[in-house]
């Protein structure tokens, strides 16, 4: 499966989307991949930055999502994306119902460790903590999935 763009989506854009955004950025450019990713919610809060929780998490792993706003996913973020990564199941669902051009490149972004991300909204910092290595796992997955050199096993 060789991607070039990829969309993370999760409610509200603020948390778990924006993470899922910057982890995934920030792990393709060290690998110089071409590899662009974006992220949107199914009721997002356009416009709002990404919670300061969220922020506090990606900057201790060394990842500024500080000017991330939020967007409404849209029938046009859909075609533009060849690969949508959805939260939980219900986003996914959701997701294939609402836009017919997105079944067949909607999956769980932890789908290969049958996880879904729960949404850490208005909890602790510690929850958010848990995403993020809950993300960074499904990371670890789609690498080799996403990325040719990793799938041959030289990265």
């Amino acid at each position: 499966m060789l991607v070039k763009t990829i969309l993370m989506v999760c409610q509200g854009n603020i948390c778990r989307s924006p993470m899922a955004e910057g982890l995934f950025l920030h792990e393709l450019k060290k690998q110089t991949s071409l590899v662009s990713v974006s992220s949107a919610g199914l009721t997002a809060l356009v416009g709002y930055p990404a919670d300061q929780h969220a922020k506090q998490v990606m900057l201790k792993q060394g990842i500024d999502i500080s000017a991330h706003q939020a967007r409404q996913l849209d029938p046009t973020l859909v075609s533009q994306h060849e690969l949508i990564l959805a939260m939980t199941d219900s986003h996914c669902r959701s997701i294939e119902k609402k836009f017919l051009s997105a079944k067949g490149k909607t999956f769980l972004l932890g789908q290969w460790n049958d996880e879904e991300i729960e949404d850490p909204y208005g909890q602790a910092y510690e929850k958010f903590e848990r995403v993020f290595h809950k993300i960074q796992c499904a990371w670890q997955h789609w690498k080799i999935r996403i990325i040719p050199e990793c799938q041959q096993g030289i990265v």
